[in-house]
């Protein structure tokens, strides 16, 4: 277990990622704004460190919503596109635990190494570790993760 007593996957996710957007708490609560006002639920949202006045900010959403996202993109966002793409899925592991275990994303990222699988994006929390992967990987992960933890 380790940490872990719970291990999911959903299919067909897409990756919607704006590289260089302006840093700004504003800029990226008007990026996120404009998705919730289509309807859109978005998943996995990342943001890297800053870089002067930029940040590479990204989030995840089921592929059926790939027409909503291109007609809601922000008018901010058309001078500088961001970068879609799909075909992924989402592996979410989960754990009470997890908030006193140690090495457990460290144990995670090691299984999926040692079966090939190589991870796109990661967000964590106190109880759950989500990975995004190439969705034609995720068996392999599956197979991995649950040996790794012994589920």
């Amino acid at each position: 277990m380790y940490g872990v007593s719970k291990i999911t996957s959903e299919q067909n996710i897409m990756l919607t990622t704006f590289p260089g957007a302006q840093y700004s708490a504003q800029s990226l609560a008007e990026h996120l704004d404009v998705f919730a006002k289509a309807g859109i639920v978005v998943d996995m949202i990342c943001q890297s460190a800053p870089r002067g006045d930029v940040v590479d900010f990204s989030f995840t959403t089921s592929y059926s919503h790939f027409a909503a996202v291109m007609k809601a993109l922000p008018e901010a966002a058309k001078a500088n596109p961001p970068l879609i793409s799909g075909g992924y899925a989402k592996v979410n592991l989960f754990g009470e635990e997890m908030v006193t275990s140690c090495g457990v994303a460290a144990r995670a990222l090691s299984a999926l190494a040692g079966a090939g699988v190589e991870i796109v994006l990661i967000t964590t929390s106190d109880l759950d570790i989500s990975l995004l992967i190439r969705q034609q990987d995720e068996d392999a992960a599956l197979a991995a993760l649950t040996a790794a933890f012994a589920l």
